[in-house]
């Protein structure tokens, strides 16, 4: 080792060279206690090098001595008692003073101990209820340095979780996760505004007919409605209208470009995710949305930071974020923005919210790309990710961010004298004993026309009445809905033996 160290530089001697000439491990030795998917990202060659490039064999020597002191081989950053902390795990305001390359092989990170620790906690808890093959991933970000406080990349060493693979890096699809920057893009050009109201009916472009999670439709709602229920056909509409191009080219702005199988173009599935990304860049998608609008890479080592760049115009980004800015269902703390995904078939379930100081992303799914079934259900966002974002934001310090300030709108003078649509038949919960026989679905109330509906599929009907005749397919369960011409709608779930 000796002769190697003093080789070093030497021509003729390589990097396999050097390698080589490093003693051969006698004992098992420890893996890093803390973050190993990035200690081991970061003992990489590649990554040391400045602008992550490498060529240099004393890159390569010092990349070789890392494993011989795993344990310490990511050098986070404690955090320090101050005005705000009121628990252990909670991030220090002060970023690390230490250079990225310490001496004795030791990497300076932008992690915070503690919260690592409170993080990793966190996980491991509820890699607990998750089924035997599937996992999690977890980011932590400064909202303002885009410095990473806390990573999790899955759990390290199963095997039958796919332990050796970093999830923050993995591509997925990110489902309903991506809207609110879609929403964002369409506040900036004008076609909608937070309180415009939009309709949630069934609609085809060319042969793309998107349906909601319920296979039912809202009617009539506000645009800051139909982002927080996630409403499908509103955000294909508004993507219509401003282009997939152009969203997908705002997208790579804030630093989440849309991975799209060989030869693909950008197309209206984007609006529901419709493309992989990673879990690091819906971190700084939503960091630039909670940003102003501006655009800054994560950073994972200390160092100045890159300059920043607009993604988004302020005010839109600022508007799409006080949307999401609501209770969690579970409860939590208070003034968060945060917006759930689930991609199709139940793959991926994330969770991201930020407060006025932090952001964070919650992935859980399988690694090989499988269905997630969580309990006796899918896996949903809502379901398996949002709970475990609360927690983690449970252990950050309050920056509570400001909602949509409440408008409550005054009803018209007649609106009490409308008669309110109603289903009259099926009533909910009906059983109908014969799925071969014609079924008269009737509705009162409204505004004609009205279009009636089974389980998202329109019904051939007379305008002017107010019934449609439905014949069963099979035995099964059905949603019966009906819209009239306000968008007004009611529903019933109906059994069919």
């Amino acid at each position: 080792a000796i002769l190697a160290r003093r080789a070093a530089g030497v021509p003729g001697l390589g990097a396999a060279d050097l390698a080589l000439a490093e003693p051969v491990p006698a004992a098992r030795r420890p893996m890093p206690r803390h973050a190993p998917h990035l200690a081991r990202e970061l003992a990489s060659p590649s990554s040391l090098a400045p602008g992550g490039r490498s060529g240099s064999a004393m890159a390569a020597a010092t990349a070789a001595r890392l494993p011989a002191a795993l344990e310490t081989a990511v050098d986070t950053k404690p955090a320090s008692a101050g005005p705000g902390r009121s628990a252990p795990g909670m991030p220090s305001g002060q970023p690390p003073a230490r250079t990225p390359r310490q001496g004795g092989g030791r990497i300076g990170t932008t992690l915070d101990l503690p919260l690592q620790r409170a993080v990793e906690a966190i996980a491991a808890e509820a890699l607990r209820g998750l089924p035997e093959r599937a996992s999690l991933a977890i980011l932590v970000a400064d909202l303002r340095s885009r410095e990473v406080r806390a990573l999790v990349g899955g759990a390290f060493g199963a095997e039958a979780r796919a332990g050796a693979l970093d999830l923050t890096r993995a591509i997925r699809s990110p489902g309903s996760a991506l809207k609110p920057a879609l929403y964002a893009l369409a506040f900036e050009a004008g076609l909608a505004a937070p309180e415009t109201l939009i309709a949630d009916l069934p609609r085809r472009f060319g042969a793309y007919a998107p349906e909601n999670f319920d296979r039912g439709f809202a009617g009539r709602i506000t645009v800051a409605d139909a982002l927080r229920q996630s409403l499908n056909q509103p955000a294909v509409a508004l993507l219509n209208e401003l282009g997939p191009i152009r969203f997908a080219a705002a997208l790579k702005a804030a630093g989440a470009p849309p991975r799209l199988p060989p030869g693909a173009d950008p197309s209206l599935p984007l609006a529901l995710g419709g493309f992989g990304t990673t879990l690091r860049d819906m971190v700084a998608l939503y960091a630039a949305l909670g940003d102003a609008g501006q655009a800054m890479p994560l950073r994972l080592v200390p160092g100045p930071p890159e300059a920043r760049r607009p993604a988004f115009a302020p005010r839109a980004a600022a508007s799409a974020t006080a949307v999401l800015v609501q209770p969690f269902p579970g409860g939590g703390p208070p003034g968060i923005a945060w917006k759930t995904g689930t991609s199709w078939g139940g793959r991926d379930a994330w969770a991201l919210g930020l407060d006025a100081r932090h952001v964070v992303g919650v992935w859980v799914g399988r690694p090989d790309g499988t269905p997630l079934i969580h309990g006796s259900l899918g896996a949903t966002g809502a379901r398996t990710a949002l709970p475990i974002l609360a927690r983690i934001i449970e252990r950050l310090p309050p920056a509570p961010r400001e909602g949509l300030p409440v408008r409550l709108a005054a009803p018209p003078p007649t609106a009490e004298a409308v008669d309110r649509l109603r289903l009259t038949f099926p009533p909910p919960g009906a059983v109908l004993a014969d799925p071969g026989a014609a079924v008269t679905l009737r509705a009162a109330g409204g505004r004609r026309p009205l279009t009636f509906l089974v389980d998202g599929t329109p019904l051939p009907a007379e305008p002017a009445r107010r019934e449609a005749a439905w014949t069963p397919p099979g035995p099964g369960f059905y949603r019966v809905t009906v819209l009239d011409a306000a968008g007004a709608a009611a529903r019933a779930e109906v059994r069919v033996r």
